[in-house]
């Protein structure tokens, strides 16, 4: 699995940007859940990916709690998520 992270950072919501296989991702943690979400060509916007998108809840009754969420946390969801992305492919 190969993927890169170009952009991490922030609150309310944390967001991280990168490319996984050539394709870019996006990654959203706000509210009470993350998603990662994948675009199915180069060239897309991978916040409106049609290629591959997963959303998980976080600290569920928390109302604001995924979006402080720290970003060693952030990185070990997204690498949950590119790994549910290549399994996909198998």
């Amino acid at each position: 699995m190969a993927y890169e992270i170009t952009n991490i950072g922030g609150n309310c919501p944390v967001q991280a940007e990168g490319i996984i296989d050539g394709m870019p991702f996006y990654f959203r943690a706000r509210g009470e859940h993350w998603s990662f979400s994948v675009a199915a060509t180069p060239y897309e916007d991978p916040v409106h990916a049609r290629g591959f998108y997963y959303q998980e809840p976080y600290a569920e009754g928390k109302q604001y709690a995924a979006g402080w969420m720290e970003e060693s946390e952030a990185l070990a969801f997204i690498a949950k998520a590119a790994k549910l992305y290549e399994e996909r492919n198998v």
